[in-house]
């Protein structure tokens, strides 16, 4: 048994797929640590290798989760069943927004009473609350109002409002879906539109923009289209979408190098276009060809969770909303810290490495709890095999969370 093996040899086979657990729980730490101000461990995260980053990850899989979940749903109980689910986890998001919300107004407001500095409005973009807070019910209400760490969630509650729309045209032809929503994609690199925020700027993720990538999550995800998806095993695929992630790496780092290492030549082009509000098509491109050559190297289903550290990156990406949520309140007190320790590199990345522990502590924790529940509910002289069935069932183990 190597040293980081965990023991566990499962007794029944999950119908879960954990390597997609494992990608999302990877993408909400990286969000994680990229969100800590000046931390070592930034420059090793993806966008430091690719022109796209964490947040593509998180929302590609969220539309493949959901339409892998809530596809099932329509399939066997329809449509009104399958929008009643989707909506009523939009809800939870939307809730979490708010809870959120509260945790930031009320840091500050500590913040504030302590030290008296003004600096932690601004850099929460809250002072506006605190001059009007009547003004910016309505608007924190709509979604339109957005402070720092707080711009993803409300993207994705409107991906989910409309996606039972998008369920019932994957059902029925993947083009009805798929023509609309790269228009839609299009229409905002051409012309720029967008929804805008109380202090007149647009959403950081344009729900118009960054739908698309939500929907080709669910493209890829939705029961209904899984014979399309036979390109994706083409050799020469693979190795074209390597060639580009190999160049496009090669690009960053010399790009991230030069400025430290000026004998390190910066071979990206000035003011290339990868803006991340209006997912460019140099991201979407680059994501793409990362997720083909993802997708081949991956170990089979259940081969991740054997390992420790997997397994407890596993776990977060199975409550990936509270582990999201989680996640933003850490990274909050950590851009506290760097204005109070004065931008210590060490603190920082000592910050960052307790959060990341602190998340798969929590992540641990709840699943536990869960399991507990669940072992209350089996029967107490049940087989032992016939337990990890009880136990498989009633996590429900397709319901991915968010």
């Amino acid at each position: 048994m190597t040293p980081f093996h965990t023991g566990v040899s499962l007794a029944a086979p999950s119908r879960r797929d954990d390597r997609i657990d494992f990608l999302r729980g990877l993408a909400l730490l990286t969000i994680f640590i990229d969100h800590v101000p000046k931390n070592a461990f930034e420059p090793f995260t993806l966008h430091a290798y690719a022109f796209s980053d964490a947040a593509e990850v998180f929302f590609f899989i969220s539309g493949y989760v959901a339409a892998l979940v809530y596809g099932r749903t329509m399939e066997r109980k329809g449509f009104v069943a399958a929008a009643k689910r989707v909506w009523r986890r939009a809800g939870v998001v939307y809730g979490a927004q708010f809870a959120l919300l509260a945790v930031v107004l009320s840091l500050v407001w500590v913040l504030l009473a302590a030290t008296g500095d003004q600096t932690f409005r601004w850099m929460f973009r809250v002072q506006w609350v605190y001059e009007a807070p009547l003004a910016y019910a309505l608007p924190a209400l709509t979604l339109h109002y957005q402070p720092g760490y707080l711009d993803i969630l409300p993207s994705y509650v409107l991906l989910l409002v409309a996606f039972p729309l998008v369920l019932k045209g994957l059902g029925r032809s993947l083009w009805l879906v798929l023509v609309p929503s790269a228009a839609l994609w299009l229409a905002v690199q051409v012309f720029g539109i967008t929804l805008w925020t109380t202090n007149g700027e647009g959403w950081f993720f344009n729900p118009f923009a960054w739908q698309f990538i939500f929907v080709l999550g669910a493209v890829f995800g939705h029961p209904a289209q899984k014979q399309r998806m036979a390109f994706l095993d083409s050799p020469l695929l693979f190795w074209a979408a390597s060639g580009l992630v190999a160049l496009i790496a090669v690009v960053q780092v010399s790009y991230f190098l030069s400025g430290p290492l000026p004998v390190v030549p910066n071979l990206r082009p000035a003011n290339l276009p990868i803006d991340k509000t209006t997912l460019s098509p140099l991201r979407l491109v680059s994501f793409l060809a990362l997720a083909v050559v993802v997708r081949r190297v991956l170990p089979p289903v259940g081969t991740l969770q054997r390992y420790w550290p997997a397994l407890a990156v596993i776990r977060c990406g199975r409550a990936s909303l509270q582990v999201f949520s989680f996640g933003v309140a850490l990274s909050s007190l950590t851009a506290v810290s760097f204005i109070l320790g004065g931008g210590n590199l060490l603190l920082q990345s000592l910050l960052c490495v307790a959060g990341v522990g602190a998340q798969f502590a929590y992540a641990a924790h709840r699943e536990h709890m869960q399991e507990d529940r669940a072992a209350v509910r089996a029967p107490v002289l049940a087989p032992a095999v016939f337990r990890t069935a009880r136990l498989q069932e009633t996590e429900r183990p397709w319901e991915w969370e968010g």
